[in-house]
Formats: structure tokens, C-alpha cells, sequence
């Protein structure tokens, strides 16, 4: 008898994986030809879809019409030191009111990239969006993580990533508002800033340490 899903046994091959829904992000400060880069080290993550509704009373009952809907990507980020730079920049953002870019890639979906032999392409769902806060969980005997609900605004698009757009850390490490986004579609559009301890550092004619967050030139 043929194999056909009704009669095959199945496994976890037939799934997607959570493993491997990658976030990446740019922040407003970031220079257009900056690679999309990984957003922490996840964990649990999530996204919502929730459509508003509106009810209408009629004569005979109520009736209920469609309307706008509301997004969310929540991202549970670990911290690495060398990530020092996002970590402030993602308060400095909270700070200022500013929008970030991000991107939820499928790995599950990877594909060859018939236009780039030996790179790959990744199906994604982009949006700007808002943080909601940096809160940070300080458990004891566990590690700085922050878990981020991000607040689409607009609607959030999909569309395909290439390799050469990505920080090589989304795939080692983890495995507009109306458009799809690729990497030089986002960024320069703030001004880097400091952190205090590279301030303290530079003002007092010290080079700055090597997991320091100052921006690179």
C-alpha cells in the first residue's frame, strides 16, 4: 500500500521546529550596509495576530465586522558581552520612543539560492516595530535575559533574506512599515552614541576594552 499521510507513521521530521525561528534586528543608528544581526541569544519566542473587532446592533441580533490588526513579536534575548552594544541600544531605543526593524526568519524553510550557488535564502516576516520596555530577569544562578514584546506598527510583511544580508551569527549562534525590508533598507537614520563606560574610557585617553560597546567606525 503507497505511503499517503493518512496511513504513514509520523515524526518529528514532519514538524516545524521552533529551534530554528531566528530573530534578527536592526536599530536606527545602524548604517544601511550593516548585516541584519542577531537578536540575543533566544529562548522562547512568540508572535501575535489579533484582530479588532467592531459589533454592529441590528434588529435581530448583533453582528460583528472586521477590523484592524495587532502584532506582536515577543523575543526572551540572552546577553552575551560582546553584545553589550545592542543591549544599551535597545534601552536608548526604549528611551527615545524609536521604532527598531525586525526580522522572524523560518529556518525551517532554508533553501539553496539558485541566483548565489553556496549561499542560501531564508523565508522571513519583517517589521518596524516598538519595544515595549527593557526589562531585565536576574535570577539568581541563572544569566541576564530580557523578554521583549515588540509592538508592530503597521503590518508586518514576508518575503525571502539572502545569506549575504545576515550576520554569519543568525545562522552559526541560532542554528518600511508597509514593504518588506532587506539589510539597506533599514538604519542610518540616528546617531550612534557612546556608552558611559567608553565615554569615562575615551575622555580619559584610555583605549576602549574589547567587549566595549562603542560603535565601529
Amino acid at each position: 500500500m503507497p505511503t499517503t499521510i493518512e496511513n504513514r507513521k509520523l515524526d518529528m521530521k514532519d514538524f516545524h521546529k521552533a529551534d530554528l525561528i531566528i530573530y534578527g534586528i536592526k536599530l536606527p543608528w545602524d548604517k544601511p550596509s550593516d548585516l541584519i544581526r542577531m537578536l540575543g541569544q533566544q529562548a522562547a519566542t512568540s508572535t501575535t495576530m489579533t484582530p479588532a473587532s467592531t459589533k454592529l446592533t441590528l434588529k435581530k441580533g448583533t453582528g460583528q465586522l472586521p477590523g484592524a490588526l495587532s502584532e506582536t513579536f515577543v523575543v526572551d534575548s540572552y546577553w552575551q558581552n560582546l553584545t553589550d552594544d545592542l543591549y544599551l541600544g535597545l534601552k536608548r531605543v526604549v528611551r527615545e520612543g524609536l521604532k527598531v526593524g525586525i526580522w522572524r526568519f523560518d529556518f525551517n524553510g532554508k533553501r539553496d539560492d539558485p541566483e548565489a550557488p553556496g549561499q542560501f535564502v531564508v523565508p522571513a516576516t519583517f517589521a518596524q516595530a516598538y519595544p515595549n520596555g527593557m526589562p531585565d530577569t536576574e535570577a539568581v544562578n541563572n544569566v541576564l535575559h530580557s523578554n521583549i514584546t515588540y509592538n508592530v506598527d503597521g503590518e508586518s510583511q514576508e518575503g525571502v533574506t539572502k545569506q549575504a544580508e545576515l550576520d554569519p551569527a543568525i545562522y552559526k549562534v541560532g542554528l518600511q512599515m508597509y514593504d518588506f525590508a532587506h539589510n539597506t533598507d533599514f538604519g542610518g537614520t540616528a546617531d550612534p552614541q557612546l556608552s558611559p563606560m567608553d565615554q569615562y574610557m575615551q575622555a580619559h585617553g584610555t583605549t576602549t576594552n574589547t567587549n566595549s560597546s562603542a560603535p565601529k567606525a
